[in-house]
């Protein structure tokens, strides 16, 4: 799937005006009977308009669309997982864009809403937060339902915003916002992250409250939530598919279509990428032998400044082989050779024509120097080889399914507004 747009296009005098004026640039999206307000929109263009200032506003507008389209079809797909953490990560992230948006408009004193804190001792949150003695927990960091009942009942904070009924925030919901690092300095008791975390809760709830003093309605307030939710129901659905994930994470789906993949298709796949498989097979090196880092360093610098390295050999090395017709010469090392050493073996990973920084090895530092390297295509053949030509032959089709699909939900989308 076309991956989510990070720029976008700014009618630079309009957006210059503030976003807090009544006129807007663009109109409403709607999409499949859900709108996207143009002054929800424009928040999201001022932001990206601070990345790169000339994206195509259509461009934009389209990824939107995009996100919506993908987000409708595919958010009940959602593992457990991102479906809890979806709401959270909502949150903040809106909030974050508002803050950077609108940031200088917005009064950051909450203190006058907040009523007396209830008081929590760090003995208090251990025991509501950390593992009960005597039960068995596979993840330290869940909470069990009395745990989250009790934390739900433990009220931090009350506020009163001007017009709005009165709101306490309680353990459960700091708690739930955290990540996982946060979730073990609570489990420890640390009442200043508690107490960070409380006023960072409150201060994005006063800044969406402010809002409406700067002429939002609830309908565009919910747009940025919206737009912001769409974004990453999206990313989330491309990381559990095992698109947006580190190559090696291999997912059920990428598992399940590259046990599938044809001999035809690997064999295209390996021709064509045949860089992809080359290895080592043999190089020829010398190295320089010192018993310092200091001295190491200092040599390292000569040659560094034009000193060669046979001469330095001469001058510096302590290794009998300084006197060899190749000073320092470690021969020809093969990479199937059972009986190298750590030194040889470091050789191997360099590439032609380089000169290695110091390196502590067996006691003394060592400088090596590759003089030439000859590499080795892998051949199809090698188990591991196959592998690896499945999982990328697998992630393009997954790839092109992806693609087809939007293209689909494109195809039958109801748009107004681009």
């Amino acid at each position: 799937m076309v991956s989510r747009s990070k720029t976008a296009c700014v009618f630079t005098l309009l957006l210059g005006l503030g976003l807090s004026s009544s006129g807007w640039a663009g109109s409403d999206l709607v999409i499949n009977g859900t709108r996207l307000p143009a002054k929800s929109i424009a928040v999201l263009e001022k932001a990206l308009t601070r990345v790169k200032f000339n994206t195509d506003l259509a461009e934009v507008r389209q990824g939107l669309v995009d996100n919506r389209l993908v987000a409708e079809a595919v958010q009940a797909q959602l593992t457990p997982a991102n479906q809890d953490s979806l709401k959270v990560d909502v949150q903040l992230e809106s909030s974050d864009l508002i803050e950077r948006v609108l940031g200088k408009q917005l009064d950051n004193d909450f203190q006058p809403y907040l009523s007396a804190p209830q008081p929590l001792t760090s003995a208090q949150l251990r025991a509501v937060l950390q593992p009960r003695a005597g039960l068995v927990a596979l993840n330290s960091l869940w909470l069990d339902e009395q745990q989250r009942a009790e934390a739900g009942a433990t009220e931090l904070v009350t506020w009163t915003f001007a017009g709005e009924a009165p709101h306490t925030l309680n353990l459960l919901e700091v708690w739930d916002s955290v990540a996982v690092q946060g979730k073990v300095e609570l489990q420890k008791g640390n009442l200043q992250y508690l107490g960070g975390q409380v006023a960072q809760h409150v201060q994005r709830q006063y800044h969406w409250h402010q809002l409406k003093k700067l002429g939002y309605s609830a309908a565009e307030i919910d747009g940025i939530r919206q737009l912001v939710s769409d974004k990453l129901v999206r990313h989330k659905y491309m990381h559990q598919l095992g698109l947006h994930s580190d190559f090696h994470h291999e997912t059920p789906v990428l598992k399940e279509l590259a046990a599938k993949v044809s001999d035809a298709d690997a064999k295209a796949y390996y021709a064509a990428n045949k860089a992809q498989f080359m290895n080592v097979a043999q190089v020829q090196a010398a190295h320089i032998r010192v018993d310092s880092q200091a001295k190491a360093d200092a040599v390292y610098a000569e040659l560094q400044q034009g000193l060669a390295f046979s001469e330095a050999v001469h001058k510096y090395s302590l290794a009998d082989d300084k006197a060899q017709a190749l000073p320092g010469d470690l021969g020809l090392i093969r990479h199937d050779d059972p009986s190298l050493s750590f030194l040889h073996k470091t050789a191997l990973i360099q590439k032609a024509d380089t000169i290695s920084q110091p390196m502590l090895i067996d006691g003394f530092f060592e400088i090596v120097q590759v003089r030439s390297r000859k590499d080795r295509l892998l051949p199809l053949s090698d188990p591991s080889v196959r592998r690896e030509v499945n999982q990328y032959v697998a992630r393009q089709q997954l790839a092109k399914q992806v693609e087809d699909q939007l293209a689909s939900l494109r195809a039958n989308a109801k748009v107004q507004g681009l």
